[in-house]
C-alpha cells in the first residue's frame, strides 16, 4: 500500500467527512502508530509546517478541494486491520480537533516553523509513551485506550491525577462517543431554541 492508495480509502471509507485538513491529521495519526506498533504499511514524510504536520506530496495532490470535503475517485479497499482500527478511533474527531490536538503534542512542537521532516524516532518516542499505545500490539490488551486529543488536555489540566478513560472494546467506545455527540447535539438545539424564543 501507498500513501496515496491509504488517502483515497480514507475518502471512501468516510464519504462527504474528509477535508484535506481532515485528510493530513488521520495520515499522520495512521502513520505514527503503525510505527509505535512496529507494523509499517505505508511510507510517507510528516514536515512540521506553521499550521501542523504535513504530508506535502499529499498536500498537493488534495489541496484543489480547499475546505471542502473530498470527493472520492472509487470505492477503494486495503483490508489493513491496524489502520482500520487507528482510522476508527481517530475518525470521531473534527479536523478542527485534530489540528489543535497536534499542534499540543512534542513532535510537531519541536520542529515547528521549520519545514523539516519530523524523524520517525521522535514520532516512536513521543507516542510510544501515550495511553493509546497500551492498544498495541493489537489483541494483546483486554481494554481499549482512546486517544487523547486537545478536549482531553484541557479538561485534565487543573486535576492532581490525570484521568484515563478505557473500555472493554472499540466498539463501546465509538458508541459512547455517538451517545455524547447525540448529547450534545440536542443540548445545543433546546439552546438555540430558548436564544429565538429570548429575542
Amino acid at each position: 500500500m501507498n500513501k496515496f492508495q491509504l488517502a483515497q480509502y480514507i475518502v471512501s471509507k468516510y464519504p462527504n467527512q474528509v477535508t484535506p485538513m481532515k485528510l493530513q491529521k488521520l495520515m499522520y495519526y495512521s502513520y505514527a502508530w503503525q510505527l509505535v506498533a512496529n507494523d509499517k504499511k505505508f511510507d510517507a514524510s510528516f514536515e512540521a509546517w506553521p499550521y501542523g504536520p504535513v504530508e506535502p506530496q499529499i498536500y498537493e495532490f488534495f489541496k484543489k478541494f480547499g475546505r471542502n470535503p473530498i470527493k472520492p475517485d472509487s470505492s477503494t479497499d486495503i483490508n489493513e486491520p491496524l489502520i482500520d482500527f487507528i482510522l476508527d478511533s481517530y475518525s470521531v474527531f473534527s479536523a478542527v480537533e485534530l489540528s489543535k490536538t497536534t499542534h499540543m503534542e512534542l513532535p510537531w512542537k519541536k520542529f515547528k516553523n521549520t519545514n523539516e521532516v519530523i524523524p520517525d524516532e521522535e514520532l516512536v518516542a513521543y507516542y510510544s509513551e501515550q495511553v493509546f499505545a497500551k492498544n498495541f500490539p493489537m489483541g494483546t490488551s483486554s481494554k481499549f485506550y482512546p486517544p487523547k486529543t486537545s478536549s482531553h488536555y484541557s479538561f485534565t489540566f487543573d486535576m492532581k491525577e490525570e484521568y484515563v478513560p478505557e473500555f472493554n472494546n472499540i466498539e463501546e467506545y465509538l458508541e459512547n462517543f455517538s451517545n455524547e455527540k447525540e448529547r450534545l447535539n440536542d443540548l445545543s438545539g433546546k439552546l438555540k431554541k430558548w436564544n429565538a424564543f429570548k429575542n
